[in-house]
């Protein structure tokens, strides 16, 4: 008599199967590099969000474009609160640096 073979298959939730295609390395990063650069426009509210044009992260450092120079200047005096910040939101250590151009 043959034996019923084991299902080889686990049964998993949508969750989870999300989770796991995006805690895949490359993905995984990339998902993380948009959640960085959108936390900017969160942190920082809609008054700071008109004048960014904009926003990207490289090798932990948070790169802003500012169109605005006074902006800019006011901005450049708080620089570790708005890292400490950025990176409060996001839960971690992400950003070790914010650069604003």
């Amino acid at each position: 008599m043959m034996e019923k073979s084991k299902n080889r298959f686990e049964i998993k939730t949508l969750k989870e199967v999300l989770k796991d295609v995006v805690s895949q390395k490359p993905l995984k990063k990339g998902v993380e590099n948009i959640r960085i650069c959108n936390s900017w426009e969160e942190v920082m509210g809609e008054n700071v969000k008109i004048y960014t044009s904009q926003v990207r992260f490289s090798h932990n450092i948070l790169y802003v474009k500012l169109i605005s120079a006074p902006l800019k200047m006011e901005l450049k005096h708080k620089l570790e609160l708005i890292k400490e910040s950025l990176n409060l939101h996001l839960g971690g250590k992400f950003i070790k640096k914010v650069v604003l151009n």
